[in-house]
């Protein structure tokens, strides 16, 4: 039995970090006996190409139509979903077994993250303009595809709180076949390390610079109110990352000599260093379907902080698993770090239970197990 698997990237020897987690399953599928081919959706001719033992087509909506009515797949695994995507199911001739993954902006209103765009007034006008017409579009298809009466689908949600707080209402209906599952949270790559109580003066944060939503600004903040503290010189702080932001936010914090600014992109494999070399993740977010950094730094065994927004109180146990304040609270976060300093035993136990947590609730094996009883029609 061979089965299909569509996304809109995946990697290569260019990009290796280009929707990596999806390559990272489509592994554990094969290592589980699984066949899976690859295929991108694209308009430029691209010949097929090999990643990691992995065959990879690249195919518009007519060609991928093709393709699944003259191999009769026995399923169609689908990430970020997309209207080309969704035109060429609609070309079926027989009716495979088809599970679509929901991870976020794909299946989100245009105003879950109205605050990217409001640096400037072409940049809303143009999010204003798209409003009936793409994301009509989008919304229209979703609404289709949850209802739709002849094709097999089941939806994976990456957490609950997206399906109930963001999905869900924006496209008025609830699918009939769904499944809540995580993405993967894997330990071979973020190994536990653990901490010891010095760890806790040593504070970093890895995020991208190019939205509002990874609330950098928040970081900054927190920051620069502990730096009016007795216990600012006792810390240490290291933010990496990079985008067209990253100047703009960081600048008020190029006067402390305790505050490390590492412009530029960090790929994946240097984090778990980063992460041994601190005790708190600072991860404020004003919108997560799930918190995967967040997830990978306490895999890592870092403590980390961030808001009680979208999925976040669902991977992260308030008080045990992490510390968790309310929606841009600066002077709360700033607390919660205080009291980390202050509370060296606590520190080490959430840090303990941070990587049992996130583990029990995304490892490799925990997902994988239950996206493969998923994928075979939960035999």
């Amino acid at each position: 039995m061979t089965y299909l698997l569509i996304a809109n990237a995946y990697p290569n020897k260019n990009r290796i970090y280009s929707n990596a987690f999806v390559h990272r399953r489509v592994k554990a599928y094969m290592d589980q006996g699984i066949d899976v081919e690859v295929v991108v959706m694209s308009t430029k001719v691209t010949l097929d190409e090999y990643y990691d033992g992995v065959k990879i087509k690249y195919l518009d909506e007519y060609q991928l139509a093709n393709l699944m009515n003259s191999k009769q797949y026995e399923g169609i695994l689908i990430h970020f979903i997309n209207l080309k995507m969704y035109y060429a199911l609609k070309q079926l001739t027989y009716n495979p077994r088809i599970i679509i993954w929901l991870h976020g902006f794909e299946a989100e209103p245009w105003y879950s993250r109205y605050y990217n765009y409001l640096s400037s007034h072409k940049t809303l006008l143009t999010q204003l303009d798209r409003k009936d017409t793409h994301f009509e579009d989008q919304k229209n298809m979703l609404r289709d595809l949850f209802t739709h009466k002849t094709l097999d689908i089941t939806f994976i949600y990456v957490s609950e709180s997206f399906k109930k707080k963001y999905v869900d209402p924006y496209v008025g209906i609830e699918p009939k076949k769904y499944e809540i599952i995580p993405n993967i949270i894997d330990k071979d790559l973020f190994p536990y390390r653990k901490k010891i109580k010095e760890d806790r003066f040593k504070i970093c944060n890895i995020r991208p610079y190019t939205a509002k939503n990874y609330a950098n600004d928040i970081t900054r903040d927190v920051i620069l109110y502990l730096s009016k503290k007795r216990i600012f010189k006792k810390l240490e702080f290291n933010l990496y990352g990079d985008g067209p932001l990253f100047d703009q936010i960081t600048m008020p914090l190029k006067q402390f000599d305790n505050v490390h600014l590492h412009k530029g992109f960090v790929p994946q494999n240097e984090i778990p260093y980063i992460h041994a070399q601190h005790g708190i993740y600072l991860g404020p977010t004003r919108h997560d379907s799930q918190g995967v950094s967040l997830g990978e730094a306490m895999s890592s065994g870092l403590v980390p902080i961030s808001n009680d927004i979208g999925a976040i109180k669902e991977y992260i146990e308030p008080n045990k698993a992490g510390i968790v304040v309310p929606r841009d609270d600066v002077k709360e976060m700033a607390n919660a770090i205080v009291y980390l300093v202050k509370h060296h035993k606590e520190f080490l136990a959430m840090s303990e239970y941070a990587h049992e947590s996130i583990q029990s609730k995304a490892g490799k094996h925990i997902v994988i197990n239950k996206e493969v009883e998923v994928i075979n029609g939960g035999k």
